[in-house]
């Protein structure tokens, strides 16, 4: 008997042995289950605290400025008064003294034709005015004593008026044979010499006074605006290389040339020092003024559904800005929208942006 008995205890043992095993098998199964559905919520927190945190963005400030243009234009310089002289009537030239850059004030006598004949026709006159008027004198004399009528003295005062005015006749025919500087100006080069014979609308010479010159030049119309009469300006022309001379607009066109869309622009250029000649070309500098717009970094600027927008960062989310272009700059551009300075557009990130995604600045956000 003691040996089945033994036998049987020791398959007890066994039995209990195995059991054992499978209950601290079953046990680290149930676990492992265990802690795995606890770490799975915290994974999903994580995934979804993962999902809440901001983009990471890189942003710039808002600046202001001016859209000030520089516009530089090429124009012909003249004289602030020029004419080419000639003379109201025919005949040989006795006397004159234009010389080439020679000065000359208003009044001055430039050249001077054979006047021989007026100065005869201008005593002839004289002397018949002088008749005429002694006649005249007797007959209102022995008016009211019957010698003189009065159709006879109406007659005699008619005579001694058309002398005086035969008298005007000549002496304007003789001032017309002498040339006179109508304003002060330096002459140019002559083109008849003493002695020569010319017709009344020969040219005889140049007289300019270019004590200031004039700049023309067409301004497109979308600039008048910013352009005004006493703008300064600056100008250069090759005939003086070294120069640079200063400036004013002084008259704008009152029309707009429908075929080229301009207006024609004059510019008044000092010539105290008499270095500047009528003819030559100039380059004039127009620095022009203009609105205050908002002033972005070109990488701000984004195009999308034909329309441009910046993405602004607002109490750490993005909010979408509809901007117009005004224009570009040096890495910058000028923009017309909603924006004020100080705002901060992002300039890197914006590829993940929607209107109130969450943003995490980590650059460039002091506005300081």
């Amino acid at each position: 008997m003691r040996g089945p008995l033994a036998m049987w205890k020791q398959l007890l043992v066994s039995a209990l042995l195995l059991g054992g095993a499978a209950a601290l098998w079953f046990g680290q199964d149930r676990a492992r289950d265990w802690l795995g559905h606890a770490a799975q919520p915290a994974s999903t927190e994580a995934r979804q605290a993962g999902t809440q945190a901001g983009v990471p963005v890189i942003v710039a400030p808002v600046t202001m400025a001016s859209d000030d243009l520089v516009v530089e234009v090429v124009g012909t310089g003249r004289a602030q008064r020029s004419v080419t002289l000639q003379t109201e009537t025919t005949g040989k030239i006795v006397e004159m003294a234009l010389a080439p850059g020679r000065r000359f004030a208003a009044g001055d006598v430039l050249l001077r034709l054979d006047d021989t004949a007026q100065r005869l026709a201008l005593a002839l006159a004289e002397t018949r005015l002088a008749e005429a008027e002694r006649v005249l004198a007797r007959y209102e004399r022995l008016e009211g004593t019957g010698a003189a009528t009065p159709a006879t003295l109406d007659e005699r005062a008619t005579a001694a008026e058309l002398a005086r005015i035969e008298v005007e006749q000549a002496r304007e025919a003789l001032a017309d044979r002498t040339l006179r500087a109508p304003f002060d100006g330096v002459s140019g080069l002559p083109e008849v010499e003493i002695g020569e014979r010319i017709e009344s609308g020969d040219a005889i010479a140049s007289l300019d006074d270019r004590s200031v010159l004039l700049v023309a030049f067409d301004l497109p119309e979308a600039l008048l605006a910013r352009i005004e009469p006493g703008m300064p300006v600056t100008a250069r022309t090759p005939a003086v290389p070294d120069g640079r001379y200063e400036g004013e607009v002084s008259a704008i066109d009152s029309r707009i040339e429908v075929a080229t869309r301009t207006a024609r622009v004059r510019v008044a250029i000092p010539n105290e020092d008499d270095s500047l000649r009528p003819g030559a070309s100039f380059t004039v500098r127009l620095e022009l003024p203009g609105d205050s717009y908002p002033l972005v970094p070109e990488l701000a600027v984004q195009f999308s559904r034909g329309s441009l927008h910046v993405w602004r960062v607002s109490a750490d989310k993005a909010e979408r800005v509809e901007v117009e272009l005004v224009r570009r700059r040096a890495g910058a551009v000028l923009v017309d929208g909603p924006l004020r300075e100080g705002d901060r557009v992002v300039i890197e990130g914006t590829q993940r942006l929607a209107p109130g995604k969450v943003v995490d600045v980590i650059g460039g956000g002091d506005t300081s």
